[in-house]
């Protein structure tokens, strides 16, 4: 099993793969598909206009953005089932699914925090062990060292609150690194140590060494962000842009939330129009490093990986009552009013109107694999709405 990755989102790459999963299994006894990852939507697609209708749970580890990713989920959208359900990690995302594409979603924790795992240690030891030094307030990034991330940001705001006390560590740990991306950004790390691809437990380490977790991430791509998480397993405050899934489980209680920026035309790759706020984000860390010994911090309950566990299954069930249907008659053309405004206006610039065009002409554009990233104002409105309709009140569902 592996991820499919871009070049081949391709119109014959997914029709071939529906081929051979077509003459592998009898597809009439499915009773629900679980559709992880975006590329197995264009196969949910296809069972579907081939006759077999059953509720799909989509669980796609990102949001309806950008084009390419948006058109998958319209292919659903146009041959949908009443029992379909999109599962993201918080109810900003929730919101956002149902507006951009009118699928039903909920709110689960795709990658629950597990206990065993992610808990408090000493501190003390747990620095020695990473042979960090015991007299600096650290601060700690976890993750992706890629031009999504927003680590441009995270090191002017690091280098402002370093003027201010040198004192002041930042410990990177990448999962993955892009080399052009690092190289660009590799002289203003003064003060920054940088591990690679950490083992579990010593991720866990890390976290307990720190004073305050810390993230620049104005990503289109996570719905809620699993590392403050595991941070906040470990008992450590959280300091991140109020920004796509963020909100719904951070605030002055357990860190603190950076304004951002949203943005005429993209910084860092062609797809990112918003970017958190330098000065603020200092003035951030100050704030709840000075208020840290007073705070409680634990992972939230519906995080956990055995709530997940717990819901999951009830959620299969429940799906697998609606039952196998005859699937929707095929539409004269696609449901224009049913989205958006700037959905519509997509949709029109690329002349879709026909379901089957949201695969077969976004292929020839260059859409499904990025060759051709999309109109930027287009993109901009998309991105802007999409964000903004997440940017609301925080709900503790």
């Amino acid at each position: 099993m592996r991820q499919l990755p871009a070049e081949e989102h391709t119109y014959e790459r997914f029709e071939e793969i529906y081929r051979t999963l077509k003459s592998t299994c009898d597809l009439s006894t499915i009773d629900v598909v679980v559709a992880e990852y975006i590329e197995s939507l264009p196969l949910l697609y296809f069972m579907r206009e081939d006759g077999y209708s059953c509720p799909a749970l989509m669980i796609p580890h990102t949001n309806p953005y950008p084009i390419g990713i948006l058109f998958y989920f319209l292919l659903i959208a146009e041959r949908s089932h009443p029992g379909d359900l999109v599962i993201c990690g918080s109810q900003n995302a929730k919101r956002a699914y149902e507006h951009m594409v009118g699928i039903r979603a909920n709110s689960i924790c795709t990658f629950g925090i597990k206990d065993s795992i992610y808990h408090k240690k000493d501190k003390r030891r747990c620095r020695e062990a990473l042979g960090l030094p015991q007299d600096r307030t650290i601060l700690v990034y976890t993750g992706r060292f890629m031009n999504d991330k927003g680590l441009g940001h995270l090191l002017a705001g690091f280098q402002r609150l370093r003027a201010a006390d040198p004192r002041h560590l930042l410990v990177i740990s990448a999962t993955h690194i892009d080399p052009p991306y690092y190289n660009r950004l590799a002289p203003r790390m003064q003060g920054v140590v940088l591990f690679h691809r950490l083992e579990k437990q010593q991720t866990v380490d890390l976290y307990n060494a720190a004073d305050l977790f810390v993230s620049g991430a104005t990503s289109i791509f996570e719905t809620y962000g699993k590392s403050p998480l595991e941070a906040l397993a470990c008992g450590v405050p959280v300091v991140v842009p109020r920004w796509d899934g963020f909100p719904y489980y951070v605030d002055d209680r357990n860190g603190g939330l950076v304004d951002v920026d949203y943005l005429p035309t993209p910084q860092d790759n062609p797809y990112e129009f918003a970017r958190m706020r330098e000065d603020h984000f200092a003035d951030v860390c100050r704030q709840v490093l000075g208020r840290a010994g007073d705070m409680e911090y634990q992972v939230p309950e519906w995080a956990t990986y055995s709530r997940t566990m717990k819901v999951l299954p009830e959620l299969l069930a429940d799906m697998a009552a609606y039952g196998r249907t005859e699937p929707p008659a095929a539409p004269g053309g696609i449901a224009l009013g049913r989205y958006p405004g700037p959905v519509r206006r997509i949709l029109a610039h690329y002349g879709m109107e026909e379901t089957r065009d949201l695969l077969e002409k976004a292929d020839r554009i260059g859409l499904l694999n990025g060759d051709d990233p999309g109109e930027e104002s287009l993109l901009r409105d998309l991105h802007h709405e999409l964000f903004a309709v997440m940017d609301a009140e925080k709900s503790h569902a």
